[in-house]
């Protein structure tokens, strides 16, 4: 049940059942949490934003609608053609296939405002040294005062609220979804019935790892937390928060 690869993200985010799993991922919930982020954080003025692991283009399309130009960069190939597929010829938005570990082949240094990792889009790597380059070059393309928002689970939330076991049916596809805390990892095992009939089966993990963690490799890449929320709505991060989102400055 648990049997897993170290690079699980690389087949599983690209396979039918994965954006089948998770097709009730709320448009209107990525646009809400930009708006605040860009009273916040990003001002009238347009801005130049990378959205790291940029999914399907939830945020990125939103940021792009308030007049910023983006970059969206997803290891997904399938996740790269669906947010092609939404980009609107008068905004200024581009999505690129590639590793979040090389940022740096596809971003110049110091031309990024605001770097985004939304939606636990972070924390995959088996080695911790992978996960630390990946902030290490967060900062070498951000401009000076630029900054990052990361956007983690509340690992004690999901600690506290942990459902071990569960079914949920889409489209009349039945996952068997079993999640566990182990060995400094929160994983959710995933089975299910392929086209044939065939049992297929993936594991995905992240890092459990608590808002002090973050926050000190946030820090070894040479950036500085200067806020933390707790939710979308951006309330105060405290324990029974369900997110931890941390924003750091170049």
């Amino acid at each position: 049940m648990w049997k897993s690869e170290s690079d699980w993200f690389k087949k599983w985010f690209n396979t039918e059942a994965y954006h089948l799993l998770y097709q009730n991922r709320s448009q209107v919930e990525a646009n809400d949490f930009i708006q605040l982020l860009s009273k916040r954080f990003l001002g009238p003025a347009p801005k130049d934003i990378l959205d790291i692991g940029c999914g399907n283009g939830r945020h990125a399309l939103a940021l792009a609608d308030l007049g910023h130009d983006v970059i969206g960069l997803d290891l997904s190939e399938e996740n790269i053609r669906i947010a092609q597929s939404h980009v609107k010829d008068e905004l200024n938005t581009r999505f690129i296939c590639g590793d979040m570990r090389e940022i740096d082949k596809h971003v110049l240094p110091e031309s990024i405002d605001v770097a985004f990792i939304l939606f636990t889009s972070f924390g995959y790597f088996e080695r911790e040294d992978e996960n630390l380059e990946v902030l290490k070059h967060v900062k070498s393309i951000l401009r000076p005062n630029g900054i990052l928002i990361l956007d983690y689970l509340n690992n004690t939330f999901v600690r506290n609220g942990l459902v071990e076991e569960e079914v949920l049916v889409r489209q009349g596809t039945e996952f068997r979804i079993h999640r566990r805390i182990h060995q400094g990892w929160i994983e959710k095992s995933i089975g299910y019935k392929g086209p044939s009939g065939e049992d297929l089966h993936f594991v995905e993990r992240v890092r459990d790892l608590s808002r002090d963690a973050l926050s000190n490799w946030i820090e070894k890449a040479g950036l500085k937390t200067i806020q933390a929320f707790g939710n979308y709505q951006l309330d105060s991060l405290v324990s029974g928060s369900p997110r931890c989102i941390l924003v750091a400055r170049k």
